[in-house]
């Protein structure tokens, strides 16, 4: 199977971003990268390693996509040429890993090796985060001549040392340096490019770490239970490390789902103990915390009021920020902005099928002993999609290539179960349709009234 490589690569370039690692790679953009992957499904095409299936999920988001194309048509054609090639690739991830990863084997390689860069960047954010803090000089600073960007050698226990003998009008911040190059931000542990916000790195780890115990339950050793320990353990310091309240919530969430299946509702209890270090330890508190609450809600009404203005098409697919100075902070809330009521619903019902495809491979795979592998994977991107459920609440990850990957594997899974089992069938109903619209609509109405009271 010619496309697992080009996959691997893909997923090189969006999770580690070597182009902004190692200056060789500099030129290096993503469309050669997918060109390689149509180029290897269409010869997998070819020799009958892979063949077109149907898939309502595949559906919903191929009209998704097209919606945001109109609306960016009507509202903003000017950046037609900026925004289609970001709904592409996340588009092209999504049918490339659901439409060319066609066996479980196959699947189960991509799981390993997204499982595999979640757990690196896990140790690369808490190695970050334990080393000394030293002088950072930011990009927008004021630079003289042959002064480069980055940290300058001056080690530094706050922001204001920085400042004496630095770079006049330069804006410093007193960070850990990691390894790749990297920084933290105001103290928080980060990654770069598609991870370079605290939050997204922590909502990307809680996504990863379910990987971890489907690795275990497919082989039950003491080797790779060491290693689900280890992984959960580094995950959880890392998502500390980064202060990110969403990602704390995604993480226990993740956790959550699968203390349930184990211990039914007294696994939310032993959730929220496992959980304790987390909450206790993780997060922002004080005047940034409720200065970071503060600009939420004031993102949250600036989306109600782009809404009211325009009520069909929104403001058009990723021109939130030409409205307002910051993005959405909730997917649902951007998708309703940028997309009104019909890709608020398409995106959500996306979501929505996503995990009633998991929930049903679980309730058909129960208790069949030869579909244990299958199993376990369904219950792993289960606990992924509720840790994604969770942090889009508080994240603009609607067009996130990363969020995009997972609903792709979910696609696979499913067509995988579908290879050897043909009558087996998820569909997406009316009654889906309206329980979906039923939820967006309530779901809305409820933070109408909340930002109402607290703005």
């Amino acid at each position: 199977m010619l496309i697992l490589p080009a996959l691997v690569t893909l997923f090189t370039f969006l999770y580690w971003r070597p182009h902004q690692v190692f200056e060789s790679l500099h030129s290096l953009t993503i469309y050669p990268l997918l060109a390689f992957v149509v180029l290897t499904y269409v010869l997998d095409y070819r020799t009958g390693w892979t063949r077109l299936r149907r898939s309502p999920l595949l559906v919903l988001l191929g009209t998704f996509v097209g919606w945001c194309i109109v609306t960016v048509l009507i509202k903003a054609p000017d950046r037609l040429g900026e925004e289609v090639p970001k709904l592409v690739t996340s588009f092209f991830a999504l049918f490339f890993i659901a439409q060319g990863v066609q066996s479980l084997r196959a699947l189960k390689v991509v799981i390993y090796v997204l499982m595999a860069f979640s757990l690196g960047l896990a140790v690369l954010g808490v190695e970050q985060g334990l080393s000394p803090t030293a002088c950072y000089l930011r990009d927008d600073s004021v630079l003289v001549e042959d002064i480069p960007l980055g940290f300058d050698g001056r080690s530094c226990t706050k922001r204001s040392q920085c400042y004496d003998g630095g770079v006049t009008g330069g804006e410093y911040g007193c960070e850990h340096p990691g390894w790749l190059g990297t920084a933290s931000i105001s103290g928080r542990v980060r990654y770069l490019g598609l991870l370079e916000d605290p939050n997204e790195l922590a909502w990307a780890l809680s996504m990863g770490l379910p990987f971890l115990f489907s690795f275990y339950e497919m082989t039950r050793s003491r080797s790779r239970l060491a290693l689900l320990i280890a992984g959960i353990v580094v995950t959880a310091t890392c998502v500390i490390m980064t202060q990110s309240r969403s990602g704390q919530l995604s993480l226990l969430a993740c956790l959550g789902v699968y203390f349930i299946r184990r211990y039914r509702w007294g696994g939310v209890l032993a959730a929220v103990i496992a959980g304790l270090p987390v909450l206790l330890l993780g997060g922002r508190s004080g005047e940034e915390a409720d200065s970071s609450t503060e600009e939420r809600l004031g993102c949250w009404n600036e989306a109600f009021a782009m809404y009211r203005e325009n009520p069909f098409f929104g403001v058009g697919s990723g021109q939130f920020t030409q409205h307002h100075v910051q993005t959405a902070h909730d997917a649902f809330l951007l998708t309703l902005a940028e997309l009104g009521p019909i890709g608020f619903v398409l995106w959500t019902a996306a979501v929505y099928f996503a995990i009633k495809i998991v929930v049903r491979l679980q309730i058909h795979l129960a208790g069949r002993e030869d579909t244990q592998a299958a199993s376990s994977l369904a219950m792993a991107l289960l606990a992924s999609l509720v840790a994604l459920v969770v942090s889009a609440v508080f994240l603009s990850l609607s067009y996130h290539v990363i969020l995009w990957i997972y609903l792709g594997l979910t696609g696979a899974l499913y067509g995988a179960v579908q290879k050897h089992d043909p009558d087996f069938r998820v569909r997406f109903r009316f009654r889906d349709l309206a329980f979906v619209a039923a939820f967006d609509l309530v779901f809305a109405l409820v933070l109408v009234v909340y930002v109402h009271l607290k703005v």
